[in-house]
């Protein structure tokens, strides 16, 4: 199973595949099966018969149809009517035109660059593939916009000529002044030892992108990091305590999550129409939380679940979207000073059903499901804070978080380890990690290499 869309293909002896040419019936029987199974996208070649082409397009549901013609003789030219002749074809059969030609030169792919620009500006233009395949053609892989096909290094050999791997796409963008290198930040303090410059810069690093993430450790909100966010290489921006409120006047929007939570930790440039870049500040702490959980449990939390989050300063307020988002029915908060922890419940709109604990007493009755800790992991171990073990009463267990990841086992969830039932323990490393993913998502519009990006962490946290 994969979460990523299909695009299926059968390609014949002439299009540069190994199907017959004239086995019609057997193509289009193939075709029908790949409808069948709901891939996102049908290639089909439009040499085949229009008639049968039209009638897959009739009752192809959710399915998109990539009209597509190979020429690998190398003597298709971006210029004169043969081109215009199959792009209108295309064009009419498809939802998305794919023409492939054979480059001779390089400058063929100037040719084609000035075809693809001038296509894109007539009226109902569609999405369009247009490659030149050799390493003559490199260059137009680098510059198409559309489901650019790529190679990848695990594979034996690339199922093209002239295939480029995603990484060296991007490489070859940044070389062409299409992909300027933007500088990333953690704002916060104290944070020598935070894992997140290897988290971005591990990503950045196998995906080819030229952009760096670093530190910048300050007590406030100080003309420094004013000076940062709105510098024209400036990328985005992680923030953490002490800064996740005192930020917020510095951002021209919020997101509905990062307005309602109150906190933010995560800065995203976005460029407006006319070229003006605006701050929007998010929160992508309660996704992390949210992932993490999933993660760790396939079953879902119930309406009737109970949660319980310890502490009740920013990350708190994420905690209680988070378990809000996951359909807990009554979420309890406990903190050391119990005003705090009526402030926080106050702030949330009545649907999410925040209720301040004076004392742990309730919990023997409506035991929770879930219980994240969002206070420093030496806040237990110090005394600051006490815990019983009656927020672990639940007899079926739960699932315990630790928002603190170091050290790793904190004394929460040695409290839950001790018990008879089974606590799920979610690490704040794990979390640290999910949030961190969808900041990479929001900075560079990539999926994070995330198998490349945890092990990283991992050996970095084990490591210092």
């Amino acid at each position: 199973m994969t979460s990523l869309p299909i695009v299926y293909t059968v390609r014949t002896v002439s299009q540069g595949g190994a199907f017959p040419d004239d086995a019609h019936e057997q193509l289009f029987e193939l075709l029908e099966t790949g409808l069948q199974l709901g891939a996102e996208y049908i290639d089909v070649e439009i040499t085949s018969p229009r008639d049968r082409i039209q009638l897959l397009s009739a009752h192809k549901r959710a399915s998109r149809i990539i009209a597509s013609h190979h020429d690998w003789s190398g003597r298709l030219r971006w210029t004169g009517p043969e081109i215009e002749d199959i792009y209108t074809t295309a064009s009419n059969l498809g939802d998305i035109i794919k023409i492939v030609g054979k480059a001779n030169v390089l400058e063929e792919n100037m040719e084609l660059r000035r075809f693809v620009q001038r296509k894109a500006v007539e009226p109902h233009a569609k999405p369009f593939i247009a490659i030149n395949l050799g390493i003559e053609g490199q260059l137009s892989r680098i510059l198409n916009p559309t489901f650019s096909p790529v190679t990848h290094p695990s594979l034996p050999v690339a199922a093209a000529p002239g295939q480029l791997s995603f990484s060296q796409i991007q490489i070859g963008l940044h070389l062409l002044g299409q992909l300027p290198r933007k500088n990333f930040f953690l704002f916060g303090s104290p944070i020598s030892k935070s894992p997140s410059p290897t988290l971005h810069n591990t990503g950045f690093r196998v995906l080819g992108l030229p952009h760096h993430y670093s530190l910048h450790e300050t007590s406030t909100v100080d003309d420094s990091v004013r000076q940062i966010i709105r510098s024209l290489n400036f990328g985005g921006a992680s923030v953490t305590i002490p800064h996740k409120l005192t930020i917020i006047p510095e951002l021209d929007n919020l997101t509905s999550a990062a307005q309602l939570i109150g906190a933010v930790n995560t800065i995203v440039p976005v460029q407006q129409k006319g070229g003006k870049i605006t701050l929007l500040g998010d929160n992508t702490d309660w996704l992390g939380i949210t992932n993490a959980i999933r993660a760790q449990s396939r079953d879902r939390l119930r309406p009737d679940d109970v949660g319980l989050i310890i502490g009740a300063g920013g990350t708190s307020r994420a905690a209680v979207y988070a378990l809000h988002e996951l359909g807990v029915r009554v979420v309890f908060i406990w903190n050391r000073t119990y005003s705090s922890a009526q402030q926080l419940a106050s702030s949330f709109p009545p649907s999410f059903n925040v209720k301040a604990l004076e004392s742990l007493d309730p919990l023997s009755v409506s035991p929770p499901a879930v219980v994240i800790g969002t206070i420093p992991a030496d806040a237990l171990a110090s005394g600051n804070l006490s815990l019983s073990s009656t927020i672990f009463s639940r007899e079926q267990g739960g699932i315990v978080v630790d928002m603190a990841y170091r050290p790793k086992i904190t004394s929460l969830l040695q409290l839950a380890a001790s018990q008879k039932a089974t606590w799920l323990p979610v690490y704040g490393i794990d979390v640290l990690l999910e949030q961190g993913f969808q900041q990479f998502l929001s900075w560079t519009g990539h999926r994070p290499p995330m198998q490349a990006i945890t092990h990283a962490v991992h050996t970095f946290y084990e490591n210092s």
